[in-house]
């Protein structure tokens, strides 16, 4: 089976470490606890079993938005460069799930901008193909999907 083929599987004919993974998963997401270590005593797994198995589950409910991806982008230090960017990716109608600019250094900044394309109109490629014809924007790469 290749990495990223994925398979739906009823939870019940799992093993329990991945349910027990998925819960650690949902502690941690609502703030019930703050840490992975208190997270595992809780509901009873090593940290290994957990951080082995981690980006390898997730309820089914959570893969109805779309795929993520992650979008890095050095742009120089212009104005109207950082609006121009953000305002391509809101008109794909991407939700942008998280976003990070760091201070320019010698004029250029880098952005990572992480987004869900659950209602996205256009593909990731077409929103790079946009993206290149800003000017300011001096390299794209999506880091993962």
């Amino acid at each position: 089976m290749k990495k990223d083929e994925y398979l739906v599987v009823r939870a019940d004919v799992l093993p329990e470490v991945f349910r027990k993974v998925i819960a650690v998963k949902k502690l941690l997401d609502s703030g019930e606890v703050y840490s992975v270590n208190s997270a595992v005593q809780q509901v009873k797994i090593s940290r290994s079993a957990f951080y082995k198995y981690r980006d390898a589950v997730r309820p089914f409910d959570d893969t109805k938005g779309g795929s993520i991806y992650s979008l890095v982008l050095q742009i120089e230090n212009f104005p109207g460069v950082f609006p121009a960017t953000i305002e391509i990716i809101s008109r794909s109608g991407a939700r942008i799930v998280n976003l990070h600019q760091n201070s320019a250094l010698k004029g250029l900044s880098t952005i990572l901008v992480t987004i869900d394309d659950g209602s996205m109109k256009d593909s990731p490629a077409e929103i790079v193909t946009r993206l290149r014809r800003v000017h300011g924007i001096r390299n794209i790469s999506i880091l993962d999907k």
